[in-house]
Parts: C-alpha cells; sequence; structure tokens
C-alpha cells in the first residue's frame, strides 16, 4: 500500500509538471518562441518534472542553431569510455584531474568507485569506495576529497581511505526533519489544490486555439492534442482527489525521505590548500549553498547561500583567487573570496551570440586554468569558453559533440592548458579536447 500511494504522488507530480509546462504558453496567437519561453526558476521541486515537447521548443533549437558559432582554440579527438562500453554497471557522476594529469572518474550509487585513466583514456586503477560518490577533487599535495550518500571522505593519492565523516548539511538535514515534513505537507497541498484551478485553464487554451478564424495549422493540431491528453490526465486526477482530501503518512513519508536524499546529494567540491568547499541544496527552500571547512572536514559553515540552479547542479571551483561559481538560472559567474563575500558577478543570456550563456540555464560547469582563467562550459549546446577572472571574454575554446540536455557537464584543464575535458553523463564518458597546432590565443601567445 506504501508503495500504491507514493505512486500516485509521484504520478500526480508528473502531470502537474506537463500542466504548468503548458500554462507557460500564455499567448498561442503568438509567433514569437522568446515571448512565450519564461526564465527558469530556481523552486525546483523534490521530484523531477518531465519537460513536454512542443513546437516552441523545436523552434529555440532551431534558433539556438543558427548561432555562428567561431573556430575554437581546441578540437575534440576522442572520448574516454568510464563505464558503458570499458567497464559496464556503474554511471559516471563527476570526475577530475589529478597532479599527474589523470582522470579520477568517480562512479556508481553506492558502493561505488575511482575510476583512474591515464590522459589518453587508458584505465590504470579501480578503487573501491563505500558511498555513492557523487563529487570529487584534488588539492594541490594530491589528496582526493571524495562527497557522497551524507558523507566526505578524504584518499591518498593511492586511493586509501584516510578519513570518513558525516557531511556538515547532511547533518544539517536529519536535523531539520520536521520542518522538511511540513515543507513537504504543503506542497502535496498546494498541488492538490492546482489541480482543479489548471482545468479550466487547459479548457480555455484547447478553445482558443479551435476558435481561431484561420485554418488551424499542423502546430495548433498538435498543440490541441497535446493539451487534451494532459487534460484527460487532470480530470482523472480531480476525481482521485474527491476520494482523498488529505495526503496520507505514508505518501508523506514517501516525500519526505526523497527530499531528504535530494538535498544532502553534493553537487560538486573544490579544495584549496587549506580549505574545502561544496556546493548542496539549501536545508530551507530550493536554492543551494556553498559550505566551507577544513582539511580534515572540521568548522563547517555556510558562507553562500540563496543560489539559484536547476537540474540539481551547482558547481563551485576555487583557486587562490577565492571561489567561482556557476550560477547555471541566472546565466552568470559568480566570483566571491573565501569568506563567501560576492567580489564580481558576469555573464548574460545570449541565444544570439557566445560571449554570454545560451539554452535554458547555462553556464553548468567552470574549471580554473594555471594561467586564472576561468572556464565555462554549457550543457546541452556543448560549448567551452575562456573569461579573464574579471569576466572579460577570451575566446571560444571550442564544442563539444555532446548529448543535449540539462545537466552536469564537469570540465577540466590540464596545466599546461593544452587539453580540456568535459564530461557526457549521457554516454557515460569523457570527451578529450586538444589545442589545435595553427592556435594563436592569448593562451598559446603566453606560451611561447
Amino acid at each position: 500500500m506504501h508503495g500504491t500511494h507514493s505512486s500516485l504522488w509521484m504520478w500526480r507530480s508528473a502531470v502537474l509538471g506537463c500542466g504548468f509546462t503548458l500554462v507557460v504558453i500564455t499567448s498561442v496567437h503568438s509567433a514569437d518562441p522568446k515571448l512565450q519561453i519564461r526564465e527558469s526558476k530556481p523552486n525546483v521541486p523534490p521530484l523531477e518534472q518531465p519537460a513536454i515537447s512542443s513546437p516552441l521548443i523545436e523552434g529555440l533549437k532551431k534558433k539556438t542553431e543558427a548561432v555562428k558559432v567561431p573556430e575554437g582554440t581546441h578540437e575534440q579527438i576522442a572520448v574516454i569510455e568510464v563505464g558503458s562500453k570499458l567497464l559496464p554497471g556503474m554511471r559516471i557522476n563527476s570526475f577530475c584531474l589529478d597532479r599527474e594529469g589523470q582522470l579520477l572518474a568517480a562512479c556508481g550509487s553506492g558502493p561505488g568507485e575511482i575510476r583512474v585513466f591515464d590522459p589518453d583514456g587508458k584505465l590504470l586503477e579501480t578503487w573501491k569506495v563505500p558511498i555513492g560518490p557523487e563529487a570529487i577533487n584534488v588539492d594541490e599535495d594530491g589528496s582526493i576529497y571524495v562527497a557522497g550518500s551524507g558523507k566526505l571522505l578524504k584518499l591518498d593519492s593511492h586511493g586509501k581511505i584516510l578519513v570518513t565523516k558525516e557531511a556538515p548539511h547532511a547533518k544539517a538535514v536529519k536535523a531539520s526533519n520536521a520542518k522538511l515534513r511540513e515543507q513537504v505537507v504543503q506542497q502535496m497541498k498546494s498541488r492538490s489544490s492546482a489541480v482543479s484551478s489548471m482545468i479550466p485553464r487547459l479548457e480555455n487554451m484547447i478553445k482558443q486555439l479551435k476558435d481561431k478564424d484561420k485554418k488551424l495549422t499542423e502546430q495548433d493540431q498538435k498543440r490541441i492534442v497535446s493539451y487534451e491528453r494532459i487534460l484527460k490526465q487532470y480530470k482523472l486526477m480531480a476525481k482521485a482527489e474527491e476520494k482523498q482530501k488529505e495526503p496520507t503518512d505514508a505518501q508523506i513519508d514517501a516525500q519526505v525521505a526523497a527530499m531528504s536524499k535530494r538535498k544532502m546529494r553534493v553537487s560538486s567540491l573544490s579544495a584549496n590548500e587549506k580549505e574545502i568547499f561544496i556546493a548542496c541544496s539549501a536545508i530551507k527552500g530550493y536554492g543551494y549553498d556553498v559550505w566551507r571547512m577544513d582539511k580534515d572536514f572540521s568548522n563547517p559553515s555556510v558562507v553562500v547561500t540563496g543560489l539559484r540552479g536547476c537540474c540539481g547542479q551547482m558547481d563551485v571551483q576555487c583557486c587562490e583567487d577565492g571561489i567561482f561559481v556557476a550560477e547555471n538560472s541566472r546565466h552568470r559567474v559568480n566570483h566571491y573570496d573565501r569568506t563567501g563575500k560576492l567580489l564580481k558577478h558576469w555573464g548574460k543570456r545570449d541565444r544570439n551570440g557566445v560571449e554570454g550563456f545560451g539554452s535554458c540555464c547555462n553556464p553548468m560547469n567552470v574549471a580554473v586554468g594555471k594561467e586564472g582563467e576561468v572556464y565555462t562550459a554549457e550543457s546541452n549546446l556543448g560549448y567551452i569558453k575562456r573569461y579573464s577572472t574579471d569576466g572579460k571574454y577570451l575566446g571560444f575554446v571550442g564544442k563539444v559533440k555532446l548529448v543535449p540536455g540539462c545537466k552536469n557537464v564537469s570540465i577540466m584543464v590540464s596545466p599546461d592548458g593544452d587539453r580540456v575535458y568535459m564530461m557526457d553523463l549521457t554516454r557515460n564518458h569523457i570527451i578529450v579536447m586538444a589545442r589545435k597546432p595553427t592556435a594563436t590565443t592569448e593562451t598559446s601567445q603566453k606560451k611561447s
């Protein structure tokens, strides 16, 4: 019975997600996709809401594809198969580079593995870890830090676990269980009340299309079919609501567990000489926070709050200049000092060029090169670009061939800058970009 109740609420949440996506189309007569697409919201609910395909999205893709992509300094030369073909059974979650330029891929949902590859993709070692490794990074002395399953691990350069400790945000999530329960109950009630209000809105949207003076286009007909399908689901939910007005304890417990698991996840991790930084969901609400702690995981504190991100992703990377965060829902990079003081931010939404950030939520990831340059990665588009620490656009690195989608696309840069690596979660591999021999960027000029 517990499973039945949980499935019912998940089904309701999925349909509600589709319905709210449809309501974005406030004017069915508008021909300009830009007027029909809203800014992505930071408040992503605990349950994933499936996207619904529509002519708007197709039009947006065509508009994005029309952007002239400049010649990059790097080109794709290879892919490193992390698991799907070479070692099946475990998916890649994140990766990093060590001091020797080897790639450390964090794989699995727990217990998991750290798979070590040379720069050309040859598997060198496999280390077992007792958690599902969600984020990984290496500090300057070669120590390896891994986060996942509500835990933090410190490993030596050979994969031996030296320290294991509960992550500070996981401890805070457990302590706030009562508040999470209140939040879940309120959210479930809000979703229930939304059912009745969505039915007339969908009916009106269908009526507006059918009442058009001119002949219905193929696009209009597809919209009507989509709306009527969603409307049917809403009416079924409305009947179910008549039988059960309040969520059961079993349903609430299932949702609290799902929310707790989501909030315990670590999106990214970075380390410098003295400290570690992790980005994760905020304890309260749906934003993201950045925590700072010592190398032994002591003295944890939240230094940045209120970050807006989607798709469960918020990337933080640190260096001697401070910390850089890819705040994807605001289409910008934020530069903070170690205490969390905002020093500068740059970036804008840009569907017609490459100096800004395109698609729905970008930049998704960042990396800091040895010369202090900030590299950005854009999911869906596959763009990699370079900026100075004060936000000056330095150039286009390249376009990666990856499966489109709003997802983590972690990037790492070799110490000499000749290679850039990007993760493709969907294909379960890491893409290798190499500097072109004829590159004449500022970086190559510095090297010469």
